[in-house]
């Protein structure tokens, strides 16, 4: 990233607006630990094993999420019938000829609706030498998202997990989003303390998947009305130096 064209957008941590726009956004609540994360995880409507393989990964990774089968129903009546359940966001796998292809997430109860393409997913099962789980809620690391586009992507992605309570460090995990050239890797892993907690090193839990943003969407997922934040266009792929996160 270091010949990225410069952006108009960039943002700094230490930005008083940005600052404050994330004190009242639409994940501020979350952040705080009012409400608790619920996520309802559900499938495309053709959906195969190489779907249910992820959630499975997927429930063992967001904490307070729950598998529901998708049946004949549109997102939008899955998000309401959510939403008023108490869930703060859908999940839904699609899969094309056995290949995982996209990722809708619908931040409840208001949106917004992110839409991403989803790549390289390799199972827990499949890393080398990969550690277990524990039962301890996973910190939220955010890594290279510098635009104001980007931070928002961040903070919804972030809003799936709770806050980490005071935890004991010997069961210390975390879940890592890092953006590079506006694709997301996903990774997971465990501390591995030596003697003390003061020193620790990082075993990899899994899984691992890739998200590429392609539209994200004012308020809950409509098909047909909904208004468009941002919006992928063909021509945004031709430089090599412009990237959107």
């Amino acid at each position: 990233d270091n010949t990225r064209a410069p952006d108009p957008t960039a943002v700094s941590s230490e930005d008083e607006e940005l600052a404050e726009t994330v004190t009242h956004d639409e994940f501020a609540g979350i952040s705080a630990g009012d409400p608790d994360t619920k996520v309802l995880i559900t499938t495309g409507k053709r959906a195969g094993e190489t779907s249910f393989d992820f959630i499975r990964d997927l429930l063992m990774v967001i904490p307070h999420s729950i598998y529901y089968k998708r049946g004949k129903y549109p997102i939008s009546s899955i998000s309401t019938y959510a939403s008023n359940r108490g869930f703060t966001a859908v999940l839904v796998v699609k899969e094309d000829n056995k290949k995982l292809t996209s990722l809708t997430h619908v931040h409840l109860p208001s949106g917004p609706t992110a839409f991403y393409r989803l790549t390289s997913f390799k199972p827990h099962s499949r890393i080398p030498h990969h550690a277990s789980r524990t039962l301890q809620i996973p910190e939220v690391l955010l890594a290279r998202f510098s635009t104001a586009l980007g931070r928002r992507v961040g903070r919804m992605l972030g809003s799936l997990f709770p806050p980490p309570p005071a935890q004991d460090p010997m069961g210390r995990q975390a879940v890592t989003f890092h953006n590079q050239r506006d694709f997301v890797f996903f990774r997971m892993h465990r501390y591995v303390f030596r003697e003390t907690a003061d020193a620790a090193r990082l075993q990899e839990i899994g899984p691992r998947f890739t998200l590429k943003l392609k539209w994200l969407q004012k308020g809950a997922f409509d098909a047909t009305g909904g208004e468009y934040e941002w919006l992928y266009q063909n021509d945004m792929g031709k430089s090599r130096k412009k990237f959107y996160l």
